[in-house]
């Protein structure tokens, strides 16, 4: 019973391998009937192979005369196209040898092979007629023919390198000798139209008209009133106290020229203007009245600090 199975798998297998080489065709073509000597020729071989077939061109063992210049092989809709450049160092009536091709599967394992046809080819030497013409050779030698003309190639690449490198070169020159030069420039003093004190005094007047005439409300007022005080010490003292939160100012007292009085009044502005400023700190028609006029005094009693012509 087992060798009778044995044998029914043998013959399957064997016509599935009947009807893949059926399924396989091959077609063998050259450029050319004849050639002379050294000159090459192409050998294209179209493989079209049966469904989930691997081509394999297997390597093609030649003897002289023929020697193999080169191989290449593309897939195309057509199938597999191998091509040959084949020259020949012989004359007389060649014999292309057939190529052998095998057909793997698709884990590349062998499953058949086909040979193609041998072809037949003339090779003839350079002094020969073309036999097809029909006309006999004399033997005589082929005129010398006139000397090609040789064209020196240039070296396009040097070429570019060396304008690329000059352009560089020259670019640096020219910006080298346009270059601006730097001019430093010092910063003077700031000027003021005003005195600081006299600026400020008259900001706070300004500002009381707006106050009492309810023009704007208490936060705004607290709002204006610590940019007034923070701007007159900035100016007077150039130090930045427009950039300087209450706590920095609170901190940096060793770099202010006020008495603990003068600098706890300014402190006293700053901190009420802030707490109105974030509604922490609703001011009574006399409260706003007492920093006003502590504003007031703390400007004309700081002037000493910094007007020469005050001492």
């Amino acid at each position: 019973m087992i060798k009778f199975i044995f044998i029914i798998l043998f013959f399957l297998s064997a016509c599935s391998t009947e009807k893949s080489i059926s399924n396989a065709e091959i077609l063998v073509e050259i450029d050319t009937t004849f050639t002379t000597i050294g000159k090459p020729i192409t050998y294209k071989v179209t493989v079209n192979a049966p469904p989930k077939k691997i081509i394999q061109f297997s390597e093609w063992n030649i003897n002289d005369p023929l020697e193999i210049r080169s191989f290449s092989s593309i897939e195309t809709s057509l199938g597999k196209i191998a091509k040959y450049e084949l020259v020949f160092w012989d004359t007389g009536k060649v014999s292309i040898p057939g190529l052998n091709i095998n057909f793997l599967n698709i884990d590349s394992t062998f499953d058949f092979s086909l040979k193609a046809d041998s072809i037949n080819i003339d090779i003839v030497s350079i002094n020969e007629k073309d036999p097809q013409m029909q006309i006999s050779s004399n033997g005589d030698i082929m005129p010398i023919k006139d000397p090609e003309p040789v064209k020196i190639p240039l070296p396009w690449k040097n070429i570019v390198r060396i304008l690329s490198l000059s352009f560089i070169i020259g670019s640096i020159i020219y910006i080298w000798k346009k270059r601006l030069k730097t001019n430093i420039v010092f910063e003077e003093k700031q000027k003021f139209k005003d005195k600081p004190n006299i600026t400020a005094l008259a900001k706070l007047k300004e500002l009381n008209k707006l106050s009492l005439s309810k023009t704007i409300d208490a936060k705004e007022s607290y709002v204006k009133l610590s940019h007034i005080v923070r701007e007159y010490v900035e100016d007077s003292l150039f130090i930045r106290t427009l950039e300087m939160t209450t706590d920095q100012i609170r901190f940096s007292n060793n770099i202010f020229p006020y008495t603990s009085t003068e600098f706890g009044t300014l402190l006293s502005i700053l901190s009420n203007s802030d707490m109105a400023k974030y509604a922490k700190y609703d001011a009574t028609s006399k409260e706003w009245n007492d920093d006003f006029k502590k504003s007031i005094d703390l400007i004309n009693n700081t002037t000493q600090y910094w007007d020469i012509e005050f001492s």
